[in-house]
């Protein structure tokens, strides 16, 4: 905004500057040859006052932001997803042993990572309540089949199995 106010003020001086000399220039043939240059004058002054506005380009600067690109450690990544997908087998597990009418108090997944590339269930490990102690045959039937992997179940922190 201050370049318009100054380009502004730069107008007005040059308005003042043009109508003083006009007056004083005699009214013969230097009238006009007078007035031609002050046209001109007028108007480069116009000009540059304008272009002082406008910003300098670069051609070795780039007109906008280049977006990053960031950088993820392999390791770190396929570690998130292990861990997210140990949850999620958690909370599937929960859902199923829920559904049965068995409610633990605690899932534990453990994901590995083969040299394969392939992900496959380590270790499985549920709390439960000692409620439920005489459903462990049935507790390990239901994760056996869904992961493939025997569970270790504890009941008030004794290992039941």
């Amino acid at each position: 905004m201050t370049g318009i106010g100054q380009l502004g003020v730069t107008i007005g001086a040059i308005c003042i500057a043009v109508s003083i000399l006009s007056v004083l220039i005699p009214q013969k043939r230097t009238r006009r040859i007078l007035s031609f240059v002050i046209g001109l004058f007028f108007i480069g002054s116009i000009l540059s006052a304008a272009a002082s506005m406008i910003p300098q380009f670069s051609a070795e600067k780039p007109m906008f932001n280049e977006p990053t690109v960031p950088q993820y450690d392999e390791d770190d990544y396929c570690g998130a997803i292990l861990r997210l997908t140990a949850e999620k087998a958690a909370q599937a597990l929960d859902e199923l042993l829920s559904n049965e009418g068995i409610h633990a108090e605690s899932i534990k997944v453990t994901l590995k990572k083969s040299a394969e590339e392939s992900i496959s269930v380590s270790e499985v490990i549920i709390y439960i309540s000692e409620e439920d102690v005489d459903r462990v045959d049935e507790i390990e039937s239901i994760v056996y089949r869904n992961v493939s992997k025997e569970p270790e179940i504890y009941a008030k922190g004794n290992k039941v199995r």
